[in-house]
């Protein structure tokens, strides 16, 4: 393939290196490890080693421990954590580097970071004064513009009315507030709803390792099934698939304006990696089967949804299953176990487990919202985004020293009717 040559410089390489530093040090970017990490890599490679061209799965490998095997064309996290850097740098560029002479800018389709002359504003158009129309088209005019008007204020409001953000009341932003006092980066994880159905189809848990390394692939092979089953579930694991809960639970985040969005990532579970567990603020939203990285926290957290092979079938949803969560640390009076009652003329009832925890260095915090089905997973964003539902659970937490909270883990009891959420009460409530 031929390569267009790589144009000269704008700037000595000592002076592009400390425009980039500068872009790290900003709010933008001195938060994320990930970032800082990417552009340095793609500096050092264009600017140090002179490199025509970076590829995609070279980043993977060399910024986010992939392994050297991996695919890039399914794998999507170097495209995403590209995208997201190149929207920080424009921020910054238009923030508080907008009196920066060069920008620095990573054009799309390319992974070169390139050094260019900001232009100046444009000047204000000179617009010729028009001669008067005639007294019949002044009156066409007028009414035009008075229509226009109309419709003008009907379409703003229309256009206002579905966007209007709600309001978050003072119990939802003490809680969420904790997510912005460390000034560390949050990571928003999406559920990856196709390793679910794997599991389903497999009849056994996937662990964290092996779907990391993605080993689980080859039992796919020994399943007792037709080709085209195999097949399919495979079509299912090329792509990212999620859940309506949890795009909702995100929605709700970002109009409630609960989490910074200059140091807020949106990530797919399968495109993300250890680090940010130690590095950052995690939120993880979907069941632990559908959100792997929930092991990480297995030995902190009390309640567990059962993987006994028998809880792993394709008609999980039918009206004899039934939903079990182990409770390994009872308190007095608590069951070791809690399993719902079976589907009944009212509907079905499910569980779902909030935890706050800290991350893995004890410099950030975890959360995570997990259900036994979709609108268990709605109940557990709900409790903690609704004002009426997160102040009867604060009055029952403890204050440490200046007031913040402790991290806990909740278990609710969910009722569903046509897979919809219709209430949820407290079961248990562990402080950590």
């Amino acid at each position: 393939m031929h390569l267009a040559k790589v144009p000269p410089p704008l700037l000595p390489k000592e002076e592009m290196w400390a425009l980039a530093e500068r872009v790290c040090a900003s709010p933008h970017l001195s938060r994320s490890s990930r970032l800082k990490d990417l552009l340095h890599f793609l500096c050092r490679r264009a600017w140090d080693e002179a490199a025509e061209e970076i590829k995609e799965h070279e980043i993977g490998v060399a910024v986010f421990d992939r392994h050297p095997q991996f695919d890039s064309s399914q794998d999507t996290l170097v495209r995403v954590q590209a995208s997201q850097l190149r929207k920080r740098l424009e921020r910054y560029f238009a923030e508080e580097g907008h009196d920066e002479p060069f920008l620095l800018e990573i054009p799309r389709g390319s992974y070169l970071p390139v050094v260019t002359h900001r232009e100046p504003p444009a000047a204000a158009p000179v617009t010729p004064t028009p001669a008067a129309p005639p007294a019949g088209q002044r009156r066409l005019v007028w009414i035009l513009t008075a229509l226009c008007a109309v419709l003008a204020a009907t379409s703003l409001r229309l256009w206002m009315r579905p966007t209007v953000a709600p309001s978050s009341g003072p119990s939802v932003q003490l809680f969420w507030k904790n997510f912005a006092a460390n000034g560390r980066e949050n990571y928003v994880v999406l559920a990856d709803s196709a390793i679910a159905a794997v599991q389903d189809a497999l009849r056994r848990p996937i662990g964290l390792d092996e779907y990391v390394r993605r080993s689980y692939e080859k039992d796919l092979d020994r399943v007792p099934a037709p080709p085209e089953f195999r097949d399919l579930v495979r079509y299912l694991m090329a792509r990212r698939y999620t859940s309506l809960a949890d795009v909702m639970m995100v929605r709700q985040i970002e109009q409630l304006r609960l989490l910074d969005p200059a140091r807020t990532s949106v990530v797919y579970a399968r495109d993300h990696n250890v680090r940010a567990f130690q590095t950052g603020n995690n939120i993880l939203v979907g069941s632990q089967r559908a959100v792997p990285w929930v092991h990480l926290f297995d030995e902190m957290m009390d309640f567990h949804v059962y993987d006994r092979p028998g809880d792993f079938h394709l008609d999980q949803d039918s009206a004899s299953s039934r939903r079990r969560v182990e409770n390994r640390r009872p308190a007095n009076g608590e069951p070791k176990l809690f399993e719902s009652d079976p589907r009944g003329p009212e509907g079905n009832q499910g569980f779902s487990i909030v935890a706050y925890l800290p991350n893995l260095s004890k410099t950030g915090n975890t959360l995570i919202l997990g259900g036994t089905d979709m609108s268990s997973t709605e109940a557990a964003g709900n409790l903690l985004t609704t004002e009426s539902f997160l102040v009867e659970l604060l009055r029952r937490l403890p204050r440490r020293n200046g007031g913040a909270l402790p991290h806990f883990e909740v278990l609710l009891k969910t009722k569903q009717v046509e897979n919809t959420n219709r209430g949820f009460e407290i079961l248990a409530l562990h402080l950590h």
